[in-house]
């Protein structure tokens, strides 16, 4: 089965504040079976808001279905969530792959 990407694009209250919470929920999310990895990217346009991705990657469909509801129940990821100001959109992904040139 592929693995699953779970992307989130939100704002963040106090970014420092933030930056501490998530690292911490990070170590206590990773050791979670089922989770690969979580990365974080920073958008780099200084005219606008600034925006954080955050991409979770699971070994496959069923180990997202059965981790994510969890990540809001967890003592560490509930602090980091606190420091949430909107989530802008959240969904599963899988990578897009198309017959066209073959």
């Amino acid at each position: 089965m592929p693995e699953i990407t779970e992307i989130f694009i939100l704002k963040v209250k106090d970014p420092k504040r933030a930056d501490v919470l998530r690292e911490t929920a990070r170590t206590d999310f990773l050791k979670i079976d089922g989770v690969e990895s979580w990365k974080t990217y920073k958008s780099t346009d200084t005219d606008r808001p600034t925006l954080y991705a955050e991409i979770y990657l699971f070994r496959d469909y069923e180990a997202a279905k059965r981790i994510t509801p969890s990540f809001a129940t967890r003592e560490a990821t509930k602090a980091y969530l606190e420091e949430v100001d909107e989530i802008l959109v959240g969904q599963y992904f899988q990578e897009h792959t198309t017959d066209i040139n073959k």
